[in-house]
């Protein structure tokens, strides 16, 4: 430890690295430079040797096609200056493969015959260059071919060195001249016939003809002596080759030029570097490694005397820490988890109160405690709400929420809106109108719920910071929307304005984030409901414009993409006609609904009379003669439904009219608290046209003076419903007794599990999730499994309602999904679609 600890050390590390790492790098170079320079060698001594083979028959082919020119001739003894050029044309078909071409004809006095190139075939007015003239002499003396050497430029007053080719065409008879065929051919053009790949710039070649007259290439110029070839300590050595040209002996020495001797390409001197830089920074990060070792140990060596202590101190410091961790992994969890567990310890209570609640109304009680109980309903329905707000909030922040598309009428939209904020409104003094114009297509496809929602956030908010004035809601279509009844896409517009004290440009961005404080209402924020509204337009392909000025109010206009129901809207229908005049009375509250019924009455030849306030309908039936009908919508603020028929029935008139309730609310307990007037029907809101014709135009019934229970919908079926807190235990209980079901009621999982084992027979099982001692999944999995019950239908009655909660449940094995607070109408119905019970 301590060697390894010294500075020398790690500098003999760094050069013992650094040393065997550069020799490694460049043993591998070597070897690799050696590889290529091989290949190299030997693909350029295949070349030079296919270059030599090529050269040698380009010359031979030069004296081959004398010879074929020269039998032409000969065979051809009359042959005229056309055919001459024919037979030139053929032998030599690449113009470049001679330089010049003479025939000199049997008669001396007759002129030469001359062929280039460039000219073509002429007759030669001049005299025969000198430097021809004593190869014809030879030829003619030897009656043979006669081949030149090479010739010096300088010599034939050309750019190129040259050799001639003299031929005679026919033997020489006695005392007579013969003709000859005379040649002249650059030696540089012979190369023009290799093929492409014996590129002619990457060899050097140096030419003797038969008197030892050299020519090299590609310099194209006469040497005075012949050069030293050898290429001694080369990997290509250069190729002698003899060349035999009618008898002569000429001689061929071909040489790779210097681009052949670059003997290593670049990228193999840039891998060198790289893996000698590499093998630097390996040896200098050892080195680097050892300092610090070397300093680590220099410390501990410094610290020794206090180790003690600072083991004591760290153990105590990791006892506190691992307490701290299990005290935040206690406290801290997920938002999505955290919302969960809110919402399941908030709605538990909620549904105990809106629960007792419904119990209580239901039971007789004045007028004053029906009041007092509704409002702690709405209230609870309110704090329902905030929950529903912040499940919303956590799911749009994670991406989880999703749209349920599905039929529905604005209309209901509008009157359960105008159900639920009126009273709200009127109580801070404020008047609250809802306009919805006749040309909107009300019948549509979306989510109502989520719709419902935004305009519930727009109007609560334009009422909380409302104090004076009015609230005008009007939902209208865009300009532009289709009329036909196929389905297609149709935008909604909703304008929400109000006489408010407005925002600044700073509070309107504020208004549409998490709860802010707003700059002029430093006690009021927007809170979650803004927010969460346009995210859901937003999901709607739309959006919330907000424009505000202060002291005046504010205007919020939302934009939202729907598609129109082509299965209820048609074309335009004639109104059906009342078969005899009625008289009407139309009482509402709510202004749309009031001219809506007012509108459809009439339309159908009724006479009709509308309030809008219950008293104003009290004067003038109480002292006047009595309507047909009576429409009486039951909700409704100073005098409701419920007031307007105690105080008609306690005047001195007796009733003849047929009364009709309007109710956006729960039937049963209306029909309960009005049993003991005479109450024709309760019919639903909205109303539809046909019905409500029906049932003018129908036989009047005899009045209900009393109620006539319900027959339960659970009889003879047993039901055992697991809940740990007593109260919803209670509720659960009640509601399905009322039904006429049998209830086992079970504190906790073991507890239900006894129970099952006790029973004789149960139906269906109601189990909560979050119980003490066992919860309800593993008390799920002993009913499947020990209890052997897979065909038990077992139902997750919880306050987790998460859409991801559900599909976890169901996984599990649960049958079906019901959320708390609970809905009687849906448990129920869950039960009889489970235990496959039929109402008798």
């Amino acid at each position: 430890m301590k060697y390894l600890a010294s500075g020398k050390m790690a500098n003999v590390v760094f050069l013992v690295t650094f040393v065997l790492g550069s020799l490694v790098a460049l043993l591998l170079f070597n070897q690799g430079v050696s590889t290529y320079r091989s290949q190299a060698a030997s693909h350029a001594q295949q070349s030079m040797q296919q270059f030599v083979a090529r050269y040698d028959l380009a010359l031979q082919q030069t004296i081959v096609r004398n010879k074929k020119l020269a039998h032409a001739i000969q065979s051809n003894p009359q042959i005229d200056t056309a055919q001459l050029n024919q037979f030139i044309q053929l032998v030599y078909p690449n113009p470049q493969d001679v330089a010049e071409l003479f025939w000199l004809k049997n008669n001396s006095q007759a002129s030469p015959i001359h062929f280039s190139p460039m000219q073509g075939l002429v007759e030669l007015e001049t005299e025969l260059d000198t430097y021809i003239r004593p190869f014809i002499a030879r030829a003619e003396k030897r009656n043979d071919v006669v081949v030149s050497p090479i010739l010096d430029p300088q010599m034939t007053q050309s750019t190129h060195p040259l050799f001639i080719i003299v031929h005679p065409v026919t033997a020489r008879p006695q005392n007579s001249d013969f003709s000859f065929i005379i040649s002249v051919h650059r030696i540089a053009s012979l190369t023009q016939a290799l093929p492409n790949e014996l590129n002619r710039t990457q060899y050097a070649y140096v030419l003797t003809d038969h008197e030892r007259h050299p020519f090299a290439f590609p310099d194209n110029k006469m040497l005075a002596d012949l050069p030293n070839v050898s290429l001694e300590g080369q990997d290509i050595t250069y190729v002698s080759v003899p060349i035999n040209i009618h008898g002569h002996k000429w001689h061929l020495w071909v040489y790779p030029t210097s681009s052949h001797f670059e003997s290593i390409p670049l990228i193999q001197y840039i891998y060198l570097g790289l893996a000698l830089l590499g093998c630097l920074f390996v040896s200098l990060f050892l080195r680097y490694g050892l300092m610090q070792h070397r300093a680590l140990y220099l410390r501990y060596l410094q610290e020794n005397n206090n180790a003690k202590q600072i083991e004591s101190d760290l153990h105590q410091a990791q006892s506190t820490v691992k307490k701290n961790n299990k005290t935040t992994e206690q406290t801290l969890s997920s938002k999505t988890q955290f919302m969960t567990t809110l919402s399941h310890q908030i709605r538990t209570p909620v549904n105990g109160i809106m629960g007792m609640t419904d119990l209580c109304l239901q039971t007789e009680l004045t007028p004053k405690q029906q009041d007092y109980l509704r409002k702690i309903h709405v209230s609870a329905q309110h704090l329902n709400a905030v929950l529903g707000d912040l499940s919303d909030y956590a799911l749009l922040e994670s991406g989880q929420l999703t749209l349920q598309e599905h039929p529905f009428s604005l209309h209901e939209i509008v009157d359960g809106l105008y159900a639920m904020l009126s009273k709200e409104a009127q109580d801070k003094g404020l008047s609250f109108n809802i306009t919805v114009p006749h040309t909107v297509h009300c019948d549509l496809i979306g989510d109502s719920r989520r719709i419902k929602e935004i305009l519930l956030n727009l109007c609560i908010n334009a009422i909380e910071h409302t104090t004076s004035g009015h609230i005008h809601l009007v939902i209208n279509a865009d300009a532009e929307q289709p009329s036909s009844a196929e389905t297609s896409d149709y935008r909604l517009r909703f304008m929400i304005s109000d006489t408010g004290t407005g925002f600044t440009q700073d509070d309107i961005v504020k208004l549409f984030s998490r709860s802010q404080p707003l700059n002029n209402h430093k006690n009021i924020s927007a809170g979650l409901g803004l927010a969460i509204s346009q995210a859901l337009c937003q999901l709607m392909d739309g959006d919330i414009a907000v424009s505000s000025q202060l002291g005046i109010g504010s205007c919020f206009t939302a934009h939202i993409n729907l598609q129109l129901n082509n299965l209820i809207i048609t074309a335009p229908e004639q109104p059906k006609l009342l078969s005899k005049p009625q008289r009407i009375v139309v009482i509402d509250d709510n202004p749309i609904s009031l001219t809506m019924l007012e509108h459809a009455l009439t339309s159908m030849g009724a006479s009709v009379t509308a309030y809008q306030f219950a008293s104003d309908a009290l004067d003038d039936l109480l002292g006047g003669e009595q309507p047909d009908v009576i429409l009486l919508d039951w909700v409704m603020p100073q005098i409701g439904g419920l007031a307007f028929l105690t105080r008609l029935q306690q005047s001195e008139n007796k009733i003849t009219s047929r009364i009709l309730i309007l109710t956006a609310y729960d039937a049963s307990s209306i029909t309960r608290m009005s049993q003991h007037f005479p109450v024709e029907r309760i019919l639903g809101k909205p109303c539809r046209n046909e019905e409500l014709f029906h049932i003018i135009e129908g036989p009047a019934p005899a009045p209900i003076f009393t109620i006539e229970e319900n027959e339960p919908r659970l009889n003879n079926l047993v039901v055992l419903a697991a809940e740990d807190n007593m109260i919803n235990q209670e509720i659960i209980c009640e509601l399905l007794e009322a039904e006429g079901a049998t209830v086992i009621p079970a504190n906790d999982g073991q507890h239900c599990l006894d129970e099952l084992r006790r029973a004789q027979h149960v139906d269906i099982v109601l189990m909560d999730i979050n119980m003490p001692v066992m919860d309800g999944l593993t008390a799920l999995k002993h009913i499947r499994n020990e209890l052997a019950m897979p065909d038990l239908p077992v139902v997750a009655l919880t306050a987790n309602i998460f859409e991801h909660d559900k599909a976890h449940y169901l996984q599990q094995g649960m049958n079906e999904h019901l959320g708390k607070p609970y809905d009687k109408d849906k448990i129920v119905e869950c039960i009889l679609n489970l235990t496959e019970h039929t109402k008798r």
